[in-house]
């Protein structure tokens, strides 16, 4: 007997759901998908258990007959795709005819359409796959697909799902992915019963930010209208000094499709150039089309990712679309100072250089200090094995250049001669600073050491400050600042969404928040260690890295909302005075663990006084 057979269809449908149905919001998005390529103008979705349950997604598009809606439940049933000619020139969401078939074998579905045309619709139940009987049904014009109990028969599968709240807001993301590039359909999601997102149908794209994100985002937000290389650009970006702690917000979309791109995200980065902030990410909804035959979508089982013909071409179309939206508005620095990059080469060579570039080699300061479960000793100095635990780096004696006097040029040095390696360097060396110097470019604080020069990294400093104290309040049971006037705050749907289901353990930290209705939040008290601040930036920033966090789930330990809190702390750039910053390294050193910021970066570093020296020759 032939070890090799046939796969049973029912078996290859349950492979095939396991690629394309990762989870409920990939049932959401590929019949959403559906309704907007069978021209749909209203969308309806409705959801129960975050899915788990039921997903209900209803249209008012052209509907099926019964021939066509038994064919769509057929593997690779589609009327998107006929020859190999079409996958060269792929203009509709879906083409592969495999997410009806795979949502059918691991739920309980039932279909109902009407085309127009007819006087009565149809009705298909599938269970498992199974198609039943066709049955005359009552509908209105459309197609309405109803999806229950979700891997029902892959239990395996199920387990896999995260927390309800998780699974939410994956629904929510997928529904204004596919608002967003088509403001003339409107879209309405229902969660148990509560409205979550109800946008109706607009000419324009930004009816649908103020609806989807609010007022203050979008008055943020700058136009942008660029053609470049057969590309058409167009959308919105952030203007600057506004911007988040995650890519989350940076939403692209390729010929109306929503993807994720290496290319497209560093487009976005060298619009901004030297106006991006280090460690933040400028939000922007840019909408990229192009011929379909430059990009290629038939990448990923979930079509998220794409493949461009000429990626550096479209990474270039996007940065000189974002540059110029930028230097639109009043605020953007010169052209000039866009692109930090200078080319050396052409100067080097005019002034009668002979430049070599210098081999690369590794930061000295490049090792990150682990996080210790005990409290360290800030004032006591370091032990030999934590010496041996920092990386280093070998550095070779000073030696000047040699003057060619024939050629009246610099040249290099010859290679250095093989030196035994210095002595481990630690990043910082545990000899508290004692006195502050001054302040270098806003950003780190310069300090005397009993060894050498102490570099405080201004903002880890006053993130470790905030974690500690928010933690201590939290231990006491949130102790408040009451509000003399409470402020109202305008959410984005789903950031609204995600605070008024963690809005009790924010409670515990000392917010008190009132649900107001909407994306309406009113705040009447904030913890009492915090500072006044921008605090819809502050919530904004907290919510963004809570659902960045995949690990977190509600409720939340107090110390993902403590660490997210901290985006309170000061930044680099931020202007403190000398007396500022002897009262933040005071501070410092009252911390638990205040030679490591939360996220486990050094918050200090030790140029010693044996390394200063090395690097002036002396020895």
């Amino acid at each position: 007997m032939s070890k090799i057979q046939v796969m049973p269809e029912s078996l290859s449908n349950r492979i095939a759901a396991g690629e394309v149905i990762e989870r409920p919001a990939s049932v959401v998005k590929e019949l959403v998908e559906n309704a907007i390529d069978a021209g749909a103008t209203r969308i309806m979705i409705q959801v129960e258990l975050a899915g788990s349950r039921l997903i209900r997604v209803s249209d008012n598009g052209c509907g099926m007959d019964a021939e066509d809606a038994l064919l769509s439940l057929e593997p690779h049933g589609t009327s998107k795709l006929i020859s190999e000619d079409d996958l060269e020139n792929i203009r509709t969401l879906g083409f592969r005819g495999e997410a009806v078939p795979s949502i059918a074998s691991v739920s309980k579905l039932v279909i109902e359409t009407r085309q127009s045309s007819s006087v009565e619709g149809i009705r298909i139940e599938v269970n498992g796959g199974k198609p039943g009987e066709v049955l005359p049904a009552g509908c209105p014009a459309g197609t309405t697909l109803t999806v229950r109990d979700l891997f029902f028969n892959v239990p395996a599968r199920k387990k896999f799902l995260r927390s309800r709240a998780t699974e939410e807001q994956h629904i929510e993301e997928t529904v204004l992915m596919l608002a967003l590039p088509n403001p003339e359909i409107g879209f309405e999601l229902i969660s148990d019963g509560r409205t979550v997102i109800d946008s109706p149908g607009d000419k324009g794209l930004e009816p649908r930010l103020r609806a989807l994100f609010g007022r203050n985002f979008t008055d943020q937000m700058r136009p942008v209208t660029h053609r470049e290389s057969g590309m058409e650009i167009r959308g919105f970006i952030a203007g600057p000094g506004f911007s988040r702690p995650s890519r989350r917000e940076q939403r692209l979309f390729v010929n109306g499709r929503g993807v994720e791109s290496p290319s497209l995200y560093r487009g976005v980065r060298d619009g901004y150039g030297a106006l991006a902030e280090h460690g933040r990410f400028p939000p922007c909804i840019l909408f990229i089309d192009m011929d379909p035959r430059e990009v290629d979508v038939n990448v990923h089982p979930a079509k998220r990712e794409v493949r461009f013909r000429r990626e550096f071409v479209v990474s270039q179309a996007v940065a000189a679309a974002v540059a110029a939206a930028l230097r639109g508005g009043p605020e953007v620095l010169p052209e000039s100072e866009l692109d930090p990059r200078i080319p050396m080469e052409p100067i080097l060579a005019g002034a009668g250089v002979v430049y070599t570039p210098k081999p690369e080699t590794a930061d000295l300061f490049r090792g990150e200090e682990p996080e210790e479960e005990e409290k360290p000793d800030s004032t006591a100095p370091v032990t030999e094995s934590f010496i041996q635990e920092q990386k280093t780096t070998d550095y070779p004696p000073y030696r000047p250049p040699r003057e060619n006097a024939a050629a009246h040029r610099i040249v290099p040095a010859a290679p250095p001669e093989p030196v035994n390696p210095m002595p481990y360097v630690p990043v910082f060396d545990g000899a508290w600073p004692t006195r502050v110097l001054g302040i270098l470019n806003a950003t780190y604080i310069l300090a005397e050491g009993a060894n050498g020069l102490v570099l405080i990294d201004q903002h880890a400093a006053h993130e470790r400050i905030m974690f500690e104290k928010l933690l201590a309040d939290a231990e006491h049971g949130g102790l408040q600042q009451p509000l003399l006037l409470p402020i109202s705050l305008e959410l984005p749907r789903n950031a609204a969404a995600m605070l008024l289901r963690t809005r009790e353990w924010f409670a515990r930290l000392g917010f008190d928040i009132e649900d107001m209705g909407g994306r309406q939040v009113m705040l009447n008290a904030i913890p009492a260690s915090l500072p006044m601040g921008n605090l819809e930036n502050l919530l904004l920033d907290t919510l963004t890295e809570l659902a960045e966090e995949s690990s977190a789930r509600v409720p939340l330990e107090r110390e993902h909302v403590a660490r997210a809190a901290c985006h309170a702390a000061v930044r680099a750039g931020d202007e403190l005075t000398l007396e500022m910053a002897t009262e933040l390294l005071k501070q410092l050193a009252n911390c638990r663990r205040g030679m490591l910021c939360p996220h486990g970066r050094p918050t200090m570093i030790t140029l010693t006084m044996n390394e200063l020296a090395r690097r002036f020759g002396r020895k």
